[in-house]
């Protein structure tokens, strides 16, 4: 790896950003949870009589400027929290440990494993990005769809990112729900050949992304958690639906109820501000069905 890093330090400054942001990748396919409801909200309380509030708040994997600018409610509210809940922290040990995940430990090579036409495919798709050969050799085919799908950074300060920041330099306690491993067997649990099209059909379709991007902003920044649902089944549709279930159960099936379990005691405590991924909140399923089913109080504020 530091051969490579000497050779390509550029690009694999870019992948550095990918690997530390692995939880969040491939962000469209995590706009599929079933939603009840209308209400348009993104920033909810949670309380219990014996405890101070909490907040539960839903992200939007951007760094357009419209997402950064939080509300004051919103503002508000995480300021006056003194713990943050985040998916996952973003540290260097994650950042190190998810480079580690994404490439194949056992010598296998992308190429031999997707075939030469797919393989031909990505290496053209990522040169666009200004990466060669050489950065994606070792990459699981889910990894390498990752690296596709993922919007283009400018800044890095991405919504999650820009809050773990803003958290630490503010003293907060910072908790992190999942694990860097937890995270990615969201990908890795899918079989190869689920991997292979996953990669397939993210090459297909990642012309489309940046329009897809904008419809799904215009959604969050409506606070419309239904449409945003539409419109990442509608993209999902467009594929193979055994994919399209696979991953909606590793993605958000088997993740919402240990998210649910781990808050548990950070809100007895109270006094927390949590930060997950917008479509992790509505549906039957979604956390704030399943706080209010373990007694908690859930308003939206806004």
């Amino acid at each position: 790896m530091t051969n490579l890093v000497n050779q390509v330090p550029r690009p694999l400054a870019r992948l550095a950003r990918l690997a530390r942001l692995v939880g969040l990748a491939l962000w469209l396919l995590l706009f599929t949870a079933a939603v009840s409801g209308g209400e348009r909200a993104l920033l909810f309380e949670i309380s219990a009589p014996a405890a101070p509030p909490c907040y539960l708040f839903g992200t939007f994997h951007s760094e357009d400027p419209r997402v950064l600018a939080l509300s004051p409610a919103t503002r508000d509210a995480f300021e006056r929290s003194p713990v943050f809940i985040l998916e996952m922290i973003p540290d260097a040990r994650t950042m190190t440990r998810s480079m580690e995940i994404m490439v194949y430990g056992d010598g296998r090579e992308l190429a031999r494993v997707v075939g030469a036409p797919l393989y031909g495919r990505l290496v053209a798709a990522v040169a666009e990005l200004g990466l060669p050969e050489a950065a994606i050799r070792g990459f699981k085919p889910w990894a390498a769809a990752t690296l596709l799908a993922l919007p283009p950074a400018r800044t890095g300060e991405f919504l999650d990112i820009h809050l773990y920041r803003t958290a630490l330099a503010a003293g907060k306690e910072v908790i992190g729900l999942e694990t860097i491993e937890e995270q990615v067997a969201v990908f890795d649990s899918l079989g190869e050949e689920d991997q292979i099209l996953m990669l397939k059909e993210t090459l297909d379709t990642r012309h489309q992304l940046p329009l897809i991007l904008e419809r799904l902003l215009a959604a969050y920044l409506d606070r419309d958690l239904t449409a945003l649902a539409r419109l990442g089944d509608d993209y999902l549709g467009q594929g193979d639906p055994g994919l399209a279930e696979n991953f909606r159960r590793a993605a958000l099936d088997d993740r919402n109820p240990r998210m649910a379990a781990r808050l548990e005691a950070p809100l007895r405590a109270g006094g927390c501000f949590i930060a997950v991924g917008a479509l992790h909140l509505p549906g039957a399923e979604g956390l704030l069905a399943r706080l209010g089913r373990a007694g908690w109080s859930v308003r939206a504020v806004e």
